[in-house]
């Protein structure tokens, strides 16, 4: 384990600068880097042998953490990350959370998630076998990060995003995802009426999760693993020119003393049917 001997105690310190500057995306896209908070997260990433570069331990927590990541890092075989001892004022400032457990880890973006702008059916990336579950809009990182959560639960390999959704690298989705952004297939899409068109050209039936006056009831569907349902941004649901590319509306039944689903709810509740 390599331990950098100074302790980084400014804030101004150019290094601790960068690394609160990836809470931005578009630092976290020039840098091709993001952060994760948490022992959970530094320990999910290293048995997963993700490409960590450095791990930031608050002075006041070096004790009690060090050796658990010493331990961690046998055998470790994607590189030397580099330990960075940081005062508290220091790591304040990196840190988003609002009781930080005294670690965050810098790892580079990773190789299983990539963006397509161009889709065509003879290189349809979703593979035979693979589950998928796709997401329009989906601005908000807690829900995303809670939907790949709930993929990993129920067995969805491949999760494809509008471009427009929330950024898969952002803290609080790489938080709410719980470890388990490292444990799925993600690829982000500039078009995603290509997508859907290329999806049931390969095989695939494709449902858009809305309440329409055509929509079926999911008891009413005979699913199959090949289905991939397509969940609508939180507001303003699934524009019509994307559901009306989809093989239909399937809604879920819900009590009327209630107006609509959260949309990870949603999700989780179609990725459970879908593998029952």
């Amino acid at each position: 384990m390599k331990i950098r001997q100074e302790i980084l105690s400014s804030r101004n310190n150019p290094f601790i600068k960068w690394v609160a500057s990836l809470s931005d995306k578009k630092e976290r896209a020039a840098s091709g880097s993001f952060f994760a908070e948490g022992e959970k997260l530094l320990f999910e990433a290293i048995r997963n042998a993700l490409p960590i570069t450095h791990i930031l331990v608050c002075e006041d927590k070096k004790d009690k953490i060090l050796p658990l990541i010493e331990k961690a890092l046998e055998g470790f075989c994607a590189g030397e990350p580099e330990v960075v001892i940081v005062s508290f004022s220091a790591f304040e400032k990196i840190s988003t959370e609002k009781a930080p457990e005294g670690v965050i880890t810098v790892i580079k973006y990773l190789d299983f998630f990539s963006n397509l702008d161009i889709i065509y059916k003879e290189e349809f990336f979703i593979g035979e076998g693979e589950r998928a579950i796709a997401l329009c809009s989906v601005r908000d990182p807690g829900n995303l990060g809670s939907v790949i959560r709930s993929a990993v639960a129920f067995g969805v390999d491949h999760i494809v995003i509008s471009a427009d959704s929330a950024d898969i690298y952002n803290p609080k989705t790489v938080r709410s995802a719980m470890g388990n952004l490292f444990a799925v297939k993600i690829t982000v899409v500039s078009d995603l009426g290509t997508f859907v068109k290329a999806a049931r050209e390969s095989g695939r039936r494709v449902f858009a999760a809305e309440l329409t006056e055509k929509a079926k009831s999911l008891s009413e569907i005979d699913l199959m693993s090949t289905d991939i349902f397509m969940i609508g941004n939180e507001g303003h649901g699934i524009p019509r020119e994307i559901s009306g590319l989809c093989d239909g509306s399937v809604y879920i039944p819900i009590s009327p003393k209630t107006e609509s689903l959260n949309a990870s709810v949603a999700a989780a509740i179609f990725m459970w049917e879908q593998n029952k």
